[in-house]
């Protein structure tokens, strides 16, 4: 059982538990198929982040019309900045993983390979709180405004 934090941003932070979690992973497979399974991992990690960008960008339309409408500013200025934080955030998971594809199938590129999972599982668990925080705010704008 991982920290709380651990718990919470889905991904192990010590060494300890990150080479754990590899090899728990990987177990015995060959190299090849241990490196081509991480790399689904990486690329899985980039089409949720660009999943959930495309939420906050709806998400973004929704704060903006509220504002235009006069809607309660804090709460609504609240989620759009939470909006904006996560969506800063997810940008950094979008990043190239051709390095991954274009390394040998060794021990260092699955510690690469992890290693970029487990930022990028991070960032995104980060990203998805942050885009449940705006959401709440919206709808304290909403009980503000309906109600």
């Amino acid at each position: 059982m991982g920290t709380l934090f651990e718990i919470l941003l889905g991904a192990p932070l010590s060494a300890e538990s990150r080479t754990r979690a590899l090899q728990t992973m990987i177990g015995d497979r060959p190299a090849r198929e241990a490196a081509e399974m991480l790399r689904w991992g990486a690329a899985h990690n980039t089409e949720k982040s660009g999943a959930l960008l495309a939420a906050l960008a709806i998400f973004v339309v929704v704060d903006t019309f509220l504002l235009e409408h006069g809607w309660t500013r804090t709460p609504t200025l609240i989620s759009l900045f939470l909006l904006l934080a996560a969506t800063l955030v997810l940008i950094t998971n979008l990043r190239s993983t051709m390095r991954a594809w274009q390394q040998r199938d060794t021990a260092a590129t699955h510690i690469h390979i992890w290693d970029m999972i487990v930022s990028r599982t991070i960032r995104f668990n980060i990203a998805l709180y942050s885009t449940f925080l705006a959401i709440i705010m919206l709808a304290f704008a909403a009980a503000e405004n309906v109600f």
